[in-house]
């Protein structure tokens, strides 16, 4: 491959890898996880200076520790065939680690009601210069105005200018105690804003971490089995579970793949052997929440907190603030990861560029072979290279419109485009067979063993979840998963968690075209750093 100078360029979605890397051997790996939290909560961290963690004006008080109220313990003993090591496991958990709540909510009105929170910029009208910071002190309290005692509210913060289109992200540092603090960068001239919203109280992400841990299946699958002209449909799933096996004593039609032993079960049809599975589709979603768990989740998330206007002026400096780095596999993530400014992300990861035109994306993809594997957010960069490159033609695969595979191709250039949907399934189509992903550290490590010249991009989640199938809090728990796991390897990463959290497009899983461009060009930063 190499001799054709031809590049691989290997893309993951957090969320999808995560998932197949723990689920497995009749368990979910990733659900007995918060059996082993402290539980403390988690902050970003980094070895860059964009980041503290010392707030001398808040005293922090020891976190409450919880398991998800009273869920079973579970230990984990790895052995010599475990896809993760006891050291790897432990490091894990301890980037995983939460607050929760130190009771059961009896009435909303004890949760954290954001309408009741204030915070407060320390010190706005001292002079600010481009590459400084300020402090901001957040106080939680419920619908009482009552000051909370505890903490693992998920907040998230933001500098912003509409007028600019500027902003970047900040991150939330929780005491414990009912009080955060966050440090913002200042990265642009002219006038900044604070905002900063309850994504999910403390109370709810409770309620997702019980369903997490309680009701895994809580999405199902069907699985259809054709053979000799009869047909028939059950429920299939990624573990044996009581919701799986229901009343029937012959359960189940069990499928292992043959190299990493991952499962995958089907109730038994009733006429049909288990070697008649064909094809598979998303089933539907079957929660059980309660009317207090129900409102929790829906009340009051994904609000401002509301401010007071206060408006930070930061004075233009000399000295350059950004990264004069080569955008190069194995670079740390700092927050923030960078900025918007007039709708252009800049990194702070690396000396990115900008492509606005098809010849110069067509230049950089030259003789390059690019292999997609991820969900819907990843195939919007495929969507948007067909549409900014003319000579780039999907080819008619005859595959399903949502979860393909596709395959476009550029012959004035040498460029090949495939992108795939994740394992184990994938929206409502019905793609034959399963695609395998299972330990993605050990796959990219022996991929890149065998081809040291492949450059493998890991995408991370975006933000926009916010129910009890998909919410920002578990998807950000396996962002921080993801980042550990690949911590050591040499690969990129692209983290369009801030570029997604901090712009001011209305809140989706599917960002709007110009996220989507910022994303490809930083993207294209690391294919052509030059």
């Amino acid at each position: 491959m190499g001799r054709l100078r031809l590049q691989i360029l290997v893309m993951v979605v957090t969320i999808t890898i995560l998932f197949l890397s723990v689920c497995r051997d009749n368990h979910c790996q990733l659900n007995i996880l918060s059996h082993y939290l402290k539980i403390n909560h988690t902050t970003f961290t980094t070895d860059t200076p964009y980041v503290t963690t010392h707030t001398p004006y808040i005293t922090t008080q020891t976190p409450h520790v919880d398991i998800c109220n009273g869920i079973t313990n579970r230990t984990f003993t790895p052995t010599n065939d475990s896809l993760i090591s006891k050291e790897e496991w432990e490091s894990l958990v301890t980037k995983l680690q939460w607050s929760l709540p130190p009771v059961d909510l009896l009435s909303t009105d004890e949760a954290t009601n954001p309408t009741k929170c204030s915070f407060s910029v320390v010190n706005p009208n001292s002079n600010h210069t481009v590459g400084g910071f300020i402090d901001v002190i957040l106080i939680a309290r419920d619908t009482k105005n009552r000051i909370k005692t505890y903490g693992g509210d998920f907040f998230q913060a933001k500098l912003f200018n509409a007028e600019l289109k500027a902003s970047t992200y900040g991150a939330v540092t929780d005491h414990f105690n009912g009080t955060y603090t966050a440090r913002l960068a200042l990265l642009w001239p002219g006038p900044a804003k604070v905002s900063i919203r309850l994504v999910h109280s403390s109370e709810a992400v409770q309620v997702l971490c019980r369903q997490r841990e309680q009701d895994p299946d809580k999405i199902y699958f069907q699985g259809y089995f054709e053979d000799g002209g009869m047909q028939e449909t059950v429920m299939c799933n990624a573990q044996r579970s009581p919701r799986l096996v229901g009343n029937s004593s012959q359960c189940c039609c069990e499928y292992r793949e043959p190299v990493t032993g991952e499962s995958w079960f089907c109730r038994r049809p009733s006429f049909l052997p288990c070697h008649a599975l064909t094809y598979h589709s998303m089933g539907g979603y079957q929660a059980v929440l309660s009317k207090l768990e129900t409102t929790l989740l829906k009340r009051f998330t994904n609000i401002i907190v509301p401010y007071d206007n206060s408006v930070v002026h930061v004075q233009q400096q000399g000295n350059e603030t950004r990264p004069n780095t080569k955008c190069r596999p194995g670079l740390h993530t700092p927050v923030p990861s960078g900025f918007y400014l007039q709708d252009r992300w800049t990194s702070m990861v690396c000396d990115s560029k900008s492509f606005p035109s098809a010849k110069l994306i067509s230049g950089c993809l030259k003789d390059k072979q690019i292999l997609m594997m991820g969900d819907s957010t990843l195939r919007q960069w495929l969507e948007y290279l067909e549409k900014t490159l003319p000579t780039l033609k999907r080819l008619n695969l005859h595959t399903s419109s949502k979860s393909g595979p596709f395959e476009a191709v550029d012959t004035q250039s040498n460029t090949r485009i495939i992108w795939r949907a994740h394992g184990i399934l994938y929206g409502r189509a019905r793609p034959p067979g399963l695609t395998s992903t299972t330990s993605p550290e050990r796959a990219v490590a022996s991929l890149l063993r065998r081809s040291p010249t492949t450059l493998v991009v890991i995408k991370s989640a975006n933000t926009g979840y916010k129910d009890v199938y998909g919410s920002d809090w578990l998807s950000w728990q396996l962002d921080m998963a993801l980042k550990e796991i690949f911590r050591d390897l040499p690969v990129v990463r692209i983290d369009v968690w801030q570029m997604t959290s901090c712009h001011y497009s209305p809140d989706n899983i599917h960002p709007p075209p110009v996220v989507i461009q910022n994303e490809v060009d930083l993207f294209l930063s690391f294919v052509c750093p030059q």
